[in-house]
């Protein structure tokens, strides 16, 4: 039977309707709907039968144009059947992010934060993408959407930049074709912002009311208050590490690393239940911690300006910055001189004394 509109809409199952136009062009009707095929043999003699689509989505006037060009491509001499399977295989975002996080990311001390800032911005705005598909308009387009947050905007285009330049080594995408090359970085500032004792003592209110419902992650938080670690060192903690009350950090990033732990820690650390690797079982606490900075007035407050809050209050204590530095595990005290922006208005014991001064903040809250 002739293939038409007509023919194929009156058409009952398991009929074939071939085309007197296209060479090879037919129709099978099945019980659940009307296809459209081509049948063709390469230029090396291999059969393809490609689906090109389904009635009446495809007119037979659409499936004939479809058709003429895939013959047009084997009359060339390539095979379009095998273009379009690579194009179908091709990698995408997410797929991309995961191979850069076992083969490069895992040589790195910082490597599995970075995949999980590319996972949340880049994965999210284009994961289920081609990488190799996506382009300067697209990058330029994210980086844009992050202006209000100028850093974080200027490191996923670097994370995300690193990560297309691998992509062509691992043959993904074409060489020299990376789409974050030419955008512009944001101006950083260097942040000034730390917390306040009124804010202690909001934020401590706040954290009481959910410790017993989240015991990990307000561990978490406590830690980053008390102690002024990186917050990877504190998700990376694991028990064995504890030695008393000095948490033994086999590598940090300034290597092997001491963290004191002032009482204050070791009551909520004792109180947790070792039910996992780590001891707050968690990687990060962001949740619960934009939930406890929007309820203490202070929004802006993020997890690393707690680091630099301890660097404060142990200067506002006398410390010199050498004592902080060896403290927060700094190479060098012009680092920690970063952190020092209120000099003016170190071990066990700095740590201690630094963290019950914070203590007496935390326990300001507002009436």
């Amino acid at each position: 039977m002739e293939l038409s509109s007509s023919t194929l809409a009156a058409a009952t199952p398991g009929t074939i309707l071939r085309d007197k136009t296209i060479p090879g062009l037919h129709a099978k009707v099945s019980a659940t709907g009307r296809r459209f095929f081509l049948y063709f043999r390469t230029k090396g003699g291999v059969e393809r039968r490609p689906k090109l689509g389904e009635f009446p989505v495809m007119t037979v006037a659409q499936a004939r144009v479809v058709a003429k060009e895939m013959l047009l491509e084997v009359a060339k001499g390539n095979d379009p059947m095998a273009m379009r399977e690579i194009e179908r295989g091709a990698d995408t975002v997410t797929e991309a992010i995961g191979k850069y996080e076992k083969e490069d990311a895992a040589k790195r001390k910082t490597g599995a934060a970075t995949a999980k800032l590319l996972r949340l911005h880049l994965g999210k705005a284009h994961g289920s993408d081609r990488i190799k598909d996506l382009t300067y308009s697209h990058m330029s387009a994210l980086h844009g959407k992050m202006k209000a947050t100028p850093v974080l905007a200027n490191r996923i285009l670097a994370y995300s930049s690193k990560l297309f330049s691998l992509a062509e080594k691992w043959e993904m995408r074409p060489k020299n074709s990376n789409p974050c090359h030419g955008i512009e970085r944001y101006k950083e500032f260097k942040r000034k912002r730390r917390m306040t004792p009124l804010e202690a003592g909001t934020i401590a209110e706040r954290l009481n009311h959910y410790k017993d419902k989240y015991p990990g992650p307000v561990t978490f938080i406590y830690l980053l208050i008390l102690t002024g670690a990186r917050k990877g060192e504190v998700a990376a903690a694991r028990w064995e590490w504890l030695d008393g009350n000095v948490l033994r950090l086999p590598d940090s990033k300034t290597g092997e690393k001491p963290v004191y732990l002032p009482p204050q820690a070791m009551e909520l650390i004792n109180q947790l239940p070792r039910t996992s690797g780590t001891i707050t079982g968690i990687t990060w606490p962001y949740k619960l911690w934009y939930k406890v900075r929007a309820e203490a007035g202070c929004p802006d407050l993020r997890l690393h300006d707690l680091r630099r809050s301890f660097a404060s209050v142990a200067l506002d204590l006398g410390y010199s910055l050498a004592q902080i530095g060896e403290l927060l595990g700094h190479a060098s005290t012009q680092t920690t001189a970063g952190y020092a922006w209120m000099q003016s208005d170190i071990a066990e014991a700095a740590v201690a004394r630094t963290a019950t001064a914070i203590g007496q903040q935390l326990l300001r809250a507002p009436s």
